[in-house]
């Protein structure tokens, strides 16, 4: 269980970290002109729907794992121990770069009324869930629906508060060199965090 916790509140780090995630609010925000008030408004609507988009995923999926756990015991806490070193193979192995949000240059040249940059921002985050996490998710529905609420919890936390930061850093001009690290190897990140979790999970289930 908190292997579980500890992977959710590690991979909503690394997610937060990936500038597609804010890179677009700061080019759109530099070159409208933008005030910081309007700034951390508009993240805090966005990043909101980003959260909302991928817990609503994840409940569902929370769900899905307290049936298969009623219906087949501590068999499933195996399964999904066995599900998570899966799934962080597959994302080791694939290691492609996050492109779910328009790029900085596409923003960057494109002149809308705040409203539709908002609805745009805010559109285009909840349409893009952090699927890494989602398989979380299907693990904590086999301990109950209590651990998926707190993972949602801890997420939104994590997952807003960091994508403000970097908003807020990026907006003030400051160089983030780990960036292009991070968006070039979020995957295998990612994947790593899955395998510990499922490797753990498996002997203290």
């Amino acid at each position: 269980m908190f292997t579980v916790i500890a992977g959710t509140v590690l991979l909503a780090f690394v997610h937060a970290l990936i500038p597609n995630h804010w890179l677009p609010l700061v080019a759109v925000a530099r070159s409208e002109g933008w005030k910081v008030k309007e700034v951390t408004t508009i993240t805090f609507l966005a990043a909101l729907a980003h959260v909302l988009g991928t817990v609503a995923l994840g409940f569902v999926l929370g769900i899905i794992g307290k049936e298969l756990q009623e219906e087949y015991g501590r068999a499933i806490y195996v399964a999904s121990s066995v599900l998570l070193i899966v799934f962080g193979l597959i994302y080791y192995t694939v290691n492609l770069p996050h492109h779910h949000h328009t790029s900085q240059k596409d923003v960057a040249v494109a002149r809308r009324s705040k409203r539709k940059w908002i609805l745009i921002f805010i559109v285009m985050m909840f349409l893009s869930p952090c699927l890494e996490v989602e398989s979380l998710f299907l693990s904590a529905g086999a301990y109950g629906m209590g651990l998926v609420t707190l993972l949602s919890i801890l997420y939104a936390i994590v997952s807003i508060t960091g994508i403000m930061i970097l908003v807020r850093l990026g907006y003030k001009g400051t160089k983030l060199l780990s960036a292009h690290f991070i968006e070039h190897n979020e995957k295998r990140i990612s994947g790593i965090v899955l395998i510990v979790v499922g490797i753990v999970s498996f002997f203290l289930h």
